[in-house]
């Protein structure tokens, strides 16, 4: 029998596997070698050797198996050295056989699979393992006990992921007896630990992770209605942007690079000032900000308030040095109230809040929208979305002009402000995001104060470039920033309201 090699590039690690016999990939057990990837499926993939040749079939997936670019389905197909599958959201696996390299091997077709939906997802208390045992077809067991043990298991996930970052990501796991490297924590984190900056306990080590973001449906630009603002008005005269530039900047910031780009291209370096312990930084700064009366939106009506009241205010969609992807998520369907004793209510005519949206529809920015019309209440979403901090513009725009003067493309921003209710509606979209966990939850993106750059279309080089501006500016105390892996590859951001770092 031919010996085979998978090299496994995941959203939890990367690793080497020695395949023996049959080897099946998912999402969750009887899956012999589960990986941290929300776009799988629980049975994915299954290769396995059949007389002398390597095969592999798809089991029926939701994102589907792509072989060199091409999806496969039906019968086996015959695996070679050097070929590369594609599964899930981001996971990549290159064949290797009986120790013929890559680069002795033909070169696959450079085919992009089209983008991913989310798998099947059923919350459970605590996910698998993401790093499992597979011999001879056997099934992986794996006991994940509540109380004492979940910390555990969460205690050591957290210092795996400092080794990883701080190490390169040297060190040993083992699968079917290959050294592989360690395991990132976002793929042992249970469910539980899913609020960032709040949560049932003040020592909950949620505050200590900060590898995971609620996944938004990016902006289709198609969707977008050209903002036409009263020029009259200082504060709105940048707002006047097309959809045509907005989808214009898209292209221009998604055109091909040159050398290798990925959620950890070869090369990549974080700053040790982009590791999760700039959280707890975080933590005290909201916990000040509301102790000096700023009140989270719980709604879209909420936060039209916050704009009449000049609280937040809008940012362009696009400019030369970057352009928002955020808003994606936004429905067509009546404004509805929010709160955690009374839940979710339609808001009906004549109500403060259906009178604190007529306002702003009335002149938001220089246009007005009917709040009877689907598709005026979507546009009205999408640029509440968009409202911000004064004080976090120029932040951002430091560091996409300084982005912009180095490579020539615009950022690409995929989170601004969002309301609770709109934070909440995004947890059901991504099994691993951070849920509200009632009124003592902190979402950084509640108050105005954070926004998230998109990275996984960029070279190393552009990332460490973004990572050593970004470094530099925490320094001086302007910024606190934090890299996040998984299907979303950010990096978040978050800006002291105040300017003045918290005391720690």
């Amino acid at each position: 029998m031919r010996t085979a090699t998978l090299h496994i590039d995941a959203p939890d690690g990367v690793r080497e596997v020695t395949l023996e016999d049959e080897l099946t990939i998912g999402r969750t057990p009887p899956a012999g070698l589960v990986l941290g990837d929300s776009g799988l499926s629980r049975k994915n993939t299954t290769i396995f050797h059949e007389d002398d040749e390597l095969l592999v079939v798809d089991e029926d997936s939701t994102n589907g198996t792509f072989l060199n670019g091409e999806r496969i389905s039906g019968a086996p197909r015959i695996l070679r050295s050097g070929d590369v599958l594609t599964i899930g959201s981001s996971t990549r696996i290159r064949v290797e056989i009986d120790g013929v390299s890559a680069a002795a091997a033909p070169t696959p077709s450079p085919v992009e699979p089209p983008p991913p939906v989310k798998a099947d997802v059923t919350p459970t208390a605590v996910p698998a393992a993401a790093a499992a045992t597979a011999a001879n077809g056997g099934q992986t067991k794996m006991l994940i006990a509540a109380g004492a043990l979940t910390f555990v298991i969460v205690f050591g996930a957290l210092i795996a992921l400092l080794v990883v970052s701080r190490n390169g990501g040297s060190g040993g796991n083992s699968v079917n007896g290959a050294s592989t490297r360690p395991v990132l924590a976002s793929g042992l984190i249970p469910k539980r630990v899913i609020d960032p900056l709040g949560g049932e306990d003040e020592d909950d080590l949620d505050d200590l992770i900060a590898s995971w973001e609620t996944e938004e449906k990016e902006l289709d630009t198609t969707s977008v209605a050209d903002i036409k603002a009263d020029p009259a008005a200082a504060d709105e005269i940048d707002l006047n942007v097309t959809a045509a530039f907005l989808a214009a900047q898209e292209r221009k910031s998604l055109e091909p690079r040159n050398g290798e780009t990925g959620i950890r291209p070869a090369g990549l370096d974080v700053p040790k000032e982009l590791f999760g312990d700039g959280v707890i930084k975080q933590k005290a700064k909201l916990l000040q900000m509301k102790g000096t009366g700023y009140q989270q939106p719980m709604d879209f009506a909420e936060l039209a308030e916050k704009r009449l009241k000049q609280e937040l205010f809008e940012m362009p969609m696009a400019t030369k040095s970057y352009y928002l992807v955020v808003g994606g998520s936004a429905g067509e369907g009546p404004f509805t109230s929010f709160s955690f004793q009374s839940g979710t209510d339609e808001i009906a005519p004549g109500s403060p809040k259906y009178k604190t949206l007529e306002q702003l529809a009335a002149n938001f920015g220089g246009q007005q929208y009917d709040l009877n019309n689907p598709s005026h209440r979507k546009q009205m979403r999408i640029r509440l979305l968009r409202m911000f901090n004064k004080r976090a513009k120029p932040v951002l725009e430091e560091v996409a002009n300084a982005y912009l003067e180095k490579f020539g493309r615009p950022l690409r921003v995929t989170s601004l402000t969002r309301s609770m209710d709109y934070q909440i509606s995004l947890n059901a979209t991504n099994a691993n995001s951070f849920k509200v966990r009632g009124e003592g939850s902190l979402p950084p993106h509640t108050s105005g104060c954070a926004f998230d750059l998109a990275r996984k279309h960029m070279t190393a080089e552009e990332q460490n470039f973004v990572m050593a501006k970004l470094a530099e500016m925490e320094r001086a105390n302007k910024l606190d920033a934090l890299i996040e892996y998984g299907t979303n590859a950010c990096w978040h951001i978050f800006i002291y309201f105040d300017g003045i770092p918290p005391r720690m």
